[in-house]
């Protein structure tokens, strides 16, 4: 059985009101448990090392940290595949922007297609091979999501991943990624207790800093696939 692992967060909001005008999701991807042990331990000692400096044990939160703490914590994990989410704003329909259930499907929407082009990348670099079973697992900083939509980002996927999907926009089915069985498992976590997640804070944050300071040198990051929408 191969196993996937995304970890998300976001930075910014998707609204109108954003005065940056971007939204950004991003994490980690790993391919084994081994992998993400290590990223957590690494990531861990050094938030403990900041904690002890700056005398707190609150989780460090990017839009709290100086800027050499937030560098120090990228760096632990620069080298780690990551995966960022850009939304524009102001190409955004207002239909969009205006609902918070329709802001909630819209999130869904854009981390399905992120997810499903990092494993296409993936299985064509021979690191996961469509025929063979697969468990994915997504976790994701908590947001509002009704239970609903909880299960339709799960079964969407899985139905996509594994079955195909019939493309009405253009009359045809669009193929599965999979010849095998997918189990995928969606989680909401609470960021004080999951080092993996608040490292995707810091990753969204710097990606968000780049937009908002016209540092375009902060996106060169290794092992990255970035996207853009709509």
């Amino acid at each position: 059985m191969q196993n996937l692992f995304f970890f998300f967060d976001d930075s910014g909001t998707l609204h109108i009101s954003n005065d940056i005008g971007k939204f950004v999701y991003a994490g980690f991807v790993f391919t084994s448990r081994k992998d993400i042990d290590s990223a957590r331990v690494r990531y861990t000692n050094l938030v403990k090392q900041i904690q002890k400096t700056l005398k707190t044990t609150r989780e460090l939160k990017a839009c709290n940290l100086r800027p050499k703490y937030k560098r120090a914590l990228y760096n632990v994990l620069r080298k780690e595949n990551s995966i960022a989410l850009v939304v524009d704003i102001s190409k955004t329909y207002d239909k969009i922007l205006y609902s918070s259930h329709s802001i909630c499907r819209y999130k869904d929407y854009i981390l399905k297609i992120a997810i499903q082009t990092e494993i296409d990348k993936l299985i064509e670099a021979n690191t996961l091979n469509p025929y063979e079973d697969i468990s994915i697992y997504i976790y994701i900083d908590e947001q509002f999501a009704t239970t609903n939509g909880i299960y339709g980002l799960r079964e969407a996927l899985k139905e996509e991943l594994q079955f195909g999907i019939f493309n009405y926009n253009y009359s045809k089915i669009q193929n599965s990624i999979f010849k095998s069985e997918v189990n995928v498992h969606l989680s909401y976590c609470d960021s004080k207790v999951n080092y993996m997640i608040q490292a995707c804070d810091i990753l969204a944050n710097r990606i968000f800093c780049s937009y908002k300071y016209k540092k375009n040198t902060l996106r060169d990051i290794p092992n990255h696939l970035c996207l853009t929408f709509p």
